[in-house]
């Protein structure tokens, strides 16, 4: 796969299993699916300091709403960690569970964190219930949601996982449904023009848009809380 050029650098871009054997073209592109089975390497684009704002949007949010629960559903290496744990958040009162269906990110993520018994990982499906001790105030979905094509089944999904846990509140995280850095000859997995507007039944929904120079860039990150 080409990168696309920055002025000063390539945008950093992910490196998906058989991307480039997918017969796609521009005339006729093709739908990537969903890898249960990444590694660290794949999508290393999210780790580089293009990407940092995507996950320091969701640490704000975490620090200024003092959530102390949070469970991340395909948290890949638990990134928002890193950055609650710097010098410019020094937030470490929570408790943290995340799961991903990918097993060398979720190992490097346990090693990471062996020494923090508040933060724990696990490989897992979502299709699994989830346990943990503690109270949970946020779950976190970052790119998970577009996975399920069907408008009902992905509002029921939802609803499913935040009932389980008595949780009030989500941070959601998706690529918008036009993107300036991306290959036309995949189809476009997104559900930003449509796909989440059950929210506003029940929650109110405080949406942020980020323009980063990454594979994807133009990510929507929703900022989920109950009316209730």
């Amino acid at each position: 796969m080409q990168l696309q050029k920055s002025l000063n650098r390539p945008i950093p871009w992910p490196s998906i299993h058989k991307l480039d054997q997918l017969k796609g073209t521009e005339n006729k592109p093709v739908r990537v699916p969903l890898q249960e089975q990444y590694t660290i390497a794949d999508m290393a684009y999210l780790d580089t300091p293009e990407a940092y704002p995507l996950f320091e949007k969701q640490a704000r949010i975490i620090k200024n709403k003092k959530y102390t629960g949070i469970i991340d559903v395909g948290c890949r290496t638990g990134i928002v960690n890193d950055i609650l744990h710097e010098d410019g958040f020094k937030y470490y009162d929570y408790n943290y569970f995340g799961f991903d269906t990918s097993s060398e990110p979720i190992h490097k993520a346990q090693k990471t964190y062996a020494n923090c018994d508040h933060i724990n990982f696990a490989v897992q499906s979502w299709i699994v219930p989830v346990k943990v001790d503690f109270e949970v105030d946020v779950m976190i979905f970052s790119g998970v949601l577009l996975y399920i094509k069907n408008n009902l089944l992905r509002e029921e999904f939802f609803k499913n996982q935040m009932a389980q846990h008595n949780c009030k509140n989500a941070i959601i995280q998706e690529p918008y449904h036009f993107q300036r850095h991306w290959d036309d000859r995949l189809i476009l997995n997104t559900i930003t023009n449509g796909g989440l507007d059950f929210l506003n039944k029940d929650y109110k929904v405080d949406e942020h848009y980020l323009d980063l120079p990454i594979f994807a860039g133009k990510r929507v990150l929703y900022d989920v809380s109950s009316r209730t």
